[in-house]
């Protein structure tokens, strides 16, 4: 029998916490009176005030002003209750039918008012008072897409808070849920917009002013998001100490299923921050998950260049490459090994490409078709991958020793062929682009292959999702304990309709295709003539529901090809036996050996996957530059085992996931993006990307931690 005792917080903890409280809450009543009497001054203005003195207020001031009264009243009410009295339950208020305590009253008030704002935002925005995105020659009855979507975030959130406000008010036992998480969200969001102001204040500052010369500006920035932040962080810490406690439990011994159940919460209530804490522990690439939105958020208020399309596009096409080679290396480092060789392994495939495709290399060659050239590269690389991991399985080298000095070894491949720091060109041999003739017949078939394999996988998924949605509606009627059972209904709804759409308009689109080659075979055209380069990494001019994009936005084909990869070794991880076989191979290869699974074979085939990746990878990068140099590919090992490690990957292995190099390597993108919009020396580059490897790794051994 195991032995547990449960884990209750100490005095000391309730005191620091009744502090904590006590200071959120005098804070938030001190700001919130302070930026009401800027308004009704007149130094902080809201909403339109074209021709408006200081002495007139439009309908969204006086809402701050009477909103930010009461606000601070109840705040500072709050702060006194909490410092004389620590006992403001809010689990009596819903069991007992006891009095509504000054805190729960403060933290209603401050949805319900949050709730009002949004839909006076909506009413703006409607009737052009608030105008969003660019307006040049539109007038104010006309509202453009981000006001559509501006209009309706702001109406379902504003009703959303109006209705938790009022559930709260009744005692509905699920208004304490949708609360907490309400108020979890839109602490993150005054956040956001507390950054935001931030960042807007070097600029309204002019030369030779201090920051006391525009105090009046500088409150208008930092206010509403601070105010914001501290309000729902303090109604959220109070409305979710009690939510969901059980006594947690500690197990101190007993057998591994017993201390399993005890420390099984997948039946508790949890609040927010325990809930994303806990899907966070789920997840190999936590680390990148937290990293990628941090820093998402933070190059979009930083700059707003970097939401521009040109910019989101050129962080995709730059890192094509990059992320093909990201893929197999983390299949390698799962199955227990790694290989430092890959930006060799890139240059000397760039080099069999390019240098078959011009009759170069090897010497004394012709000039080969486009894919019989790119097919020779890619084995020749596989055959490079597979000398890995032989020499690796034969002499028990450690990977380390073995790819670096077949990291050398590679590299003077490209060296001796490529002298004098030339460089390769295709323009130097031909001036026409290297073009392949397609059979349309060939296409047609596989347009018609591809209908019928997606209606059948549809099928599949749909009939799942339908499945799901008709148990969400049984739970809506027997799960009443579950207070989020009409969303996850209404999710279930809008995931089964969403399905079907995207279904449909595959199954449509290459059949559309498929009338199409067979329309151009009836009138006598039976190939399709394309550019190579083009097919592999060129520009991409339109997309099916965008329509033509502009020139200015560098999106690459090679994205495409980069994506549909990461979708099948997804899938090849996660859902087929040699998927797991690599997680075996490298989490504990004794017990894999014992169980029939050849380790060895395991190791080389995922050297040779790597290499196939790399050698495609390569092709993708000489398409695009049409050139090849001797140091092509240079560091690549590095930067790719970084974006590994970022996305979760153990270099012990056993552990890892395909989407985790994805957002690491998306990471990079960001990085190498957002540091040069926002005007950061390059030079600072190496040691930024290395501090966020750092706070990754961390936060990834932090949820392996709460995992086990």
């Amino acid at each position: 029998m195991a032995t547990i005792s449960s884990v209750k917080p100490t005095a000391r903890a309730i005191a620091s916490s009744v502090r904590l409280n006590f200071s959120l809450a005098l804070g938030t009543g001190l700001l919130s009176l302070l930026v009401a009497e800027q308004v009704a001054t007149g130094w902080i203005a809201f909403g339109d005030r074209l021709n408006i003195s200081r002495r007139d207020f439009n309908l969204t001031e006086i809402v701050v002003i009477v909103g930010g009264i009461l606000v601070g009243l109840l705040a500072l009410w709050t702060a006194f209750q909490f410092l004389i009295n620590r006992e403001q339950s809010v689990r009596a208020y819903f069991n007992e039918n006891r009095p509504m305590p000054p805190a729960l009253l403060f933290t209603t008030v401050t949805i319900f008012l949050i709730g009002i704002i949004c839909l006076l935002i909506a009413i703006q925005v409607i009737t052009g008072w608030i105008p969003l995105g660019a307006r040049t020659n539109i007038s104010r009855r006309d509202i453009n897409f981000p006001e559509w979507g501006t209009i309706i975030i702001t109406l379902i959130w504003g009703g959303l808070c109006l209705r938790t406000a009022l559930g709260l008010w009744r005692r509905e036992r699920p208004a304490w849920s949708w609360g907490q998480w309400a108020l979890f969200i839109l602490t993150l969001v005054g956040a956001i917009i507390l950054f935001s102001g931030a960042f807007d204040i070097p600029s309204t500052l002019s030369r030779g002013q201090t920051i006391l010369d525009n105090l009046a500006t500088i409150i208008q920035l930092v206010a509403p998001g601070l105010l914001i932040m501290l309000a729902c962080l303090t109604a959220y810490r109070y409305l979710s100490a009690e939510y969901g406690f059980s006594g947690a439990q500690k197990v101190i011994s007993g057998t591994l299923a017993e201390r399993a159940k005890a420390r099984d919460i997948s039946g508790l209530r949890l609040s927010a921050g325990q809930t994303i804490r806990a899907r966070l522990a789920k997840s190999p690439g936590a680390g990148a998950i937290i990293g990628f939105i941090g820093l998402f958020i933070f190059f979009s208020i930083a700059t707003d260049l970097f939401l521009e399309p040109t910019s989101l596009a050129s962080a995709l096409s730059n890192n094509v490459t990059r992320g093909m080679v990201a893929i197999g290396t983390t299949m390698l480092m799962i199955s227990g090994e790694f290989d430092l060789s890959v930006g060799s392994l890139l240059g000397v495939g760039g080099l069999m490409f390019m240098g078959l495709l011009t009759g170069q290399f090897p010497p004394g060659i012709q000039p080969m078709h486009p894919i019989l050239a790119g097919i020779i590269s890619t084995a020749f690389v596989c055959f490079l991958g597979f000398l890995n991991g032989f020499i690796l399985i034969r002499t028990q080298i450690p990977s380390f020793i073995v790819t670096l000095a077949t990291l050398l070894m590679y590299r003077g491949i490209p060296l001796v062929f490529i002298v004098g720091g030339k460089t390769l060109r295709y323009a130097d041999y031909f001036s026409v682009q290297p073009f392949i003739e397609l059979s349309r017949i060939l296409l047609l078939v596989l347009c018609v292959a591809l209908v019928i394999g997606i209606a059948l996988v549809g099928r599949a998924i749909l009939t799942n999702a339908y499945h799901r949605l008709q148990e969400r509606w049984s739970q809506y009627h027997t799960d009443t304990d579950n207070d989020f059972r009409a969303l996850g209904l209404a999710m279930s709804g809008i995931l089964f309709a969403l399905n079907t759409v995207i279904l449909v308009g595959l199954v449509v689109g290459f059949a559309g295709s498929a009338l199409d080659q067979m329309s151009h075979i009836t009138q006598g055209s039976p190939y399709l003539t394309i550019n190579f380069f083009d097919l592999m990494n060129g520009r991409i001019a339109s997309l099916p529901i965008i329509g033509d994009i502009s020139r200015d936005i560098n999106l690459r084909m090679g994205v495409v090809w980069w994506l549909l990869t990461v979708m099948i070794f997804q899938f090849i991880l996660n859902q087929t036996r040699y998927g797991n076989a690599t997680f075996a191979a490298g989490g504990n290869p004794g017990a894999a050996r014992a169980q029939g699974i050849n380790v060895n074979r395991v190791k080389i085939t995922n050297y040779i996957v790597l290499a196939l990746l790399v050698g495609i990878a390569s092709i993708f990068d000489a398409a695009r530059l049409q050139s090849i140099d001797a140091l092509r590919g240079q560091g690549l090992e590095l930067e790719v085992i970084a974006a590994t490690v970022i996305g979760g990957a153990l270099l012990a292995g056993g552990y890892g996931s395909i989407i985790g190099a994805l957002l690491g390597v998306f990471i990079f993108g960001m990085m190498q993006t957002g540091l040069v919009l926002i005007g950061v020396d390059a030079r600072l580059f190496d040691a930024i990307i290395g501090a966020i490897i750092l706070i990754a790794v961390i936060i990834n051994n932090w949820s392996r931690r709460i995992k086990t």
